[in-house]
């Protein structure tokens, strides 16, 4: 079942930190990009004064390099959508980011 939700890019965020675990499927599409794959590691810190919140996704597909990095906070004003897909469940989250508010 897939289940679509409407937030703004904070709340995005803030919907990775509390529900997306290891071995997660995501789907992140920001700007241009499309990075669909397995959650291998959600980390959120501060650093000087900053909230981070970086997943690191085992990218699906045959490239060089498929293990990324993504910055959720340098990129969140390019966030378009959102999937989530739990481990081992079929329910999928899609999150749509609200422009509404810009």
């Amino acid at each position: 079942m897939e289940k679509e939700i409407t937030m703004d890019c904070d709340a995005a965020i803030e919907y990775i930190k509390n529900n997306v675990k290891t071995y997660d499927n995501i789907e992140l599409s920001y700007n241009r990009v499309y990075t669909p794959g397995e959650v291998i590691n959600v980390e959120t810190e501060c650093l000087k004064d900053r909230e981070t919140c970086s997943v690191m996704v085992q990218v699906q597909g045959d490239t060089l390099n498929s293990t990324i990095e993504i910055d959720l906070e340098e990129v969140k004003d390019d966030l378009i959508e959102i999937r989530h897909t739990p481990k081992g469940q079929e329910d999928i989250t899609v999150i749509v980011i609200d422009r509404c508010g810009d």
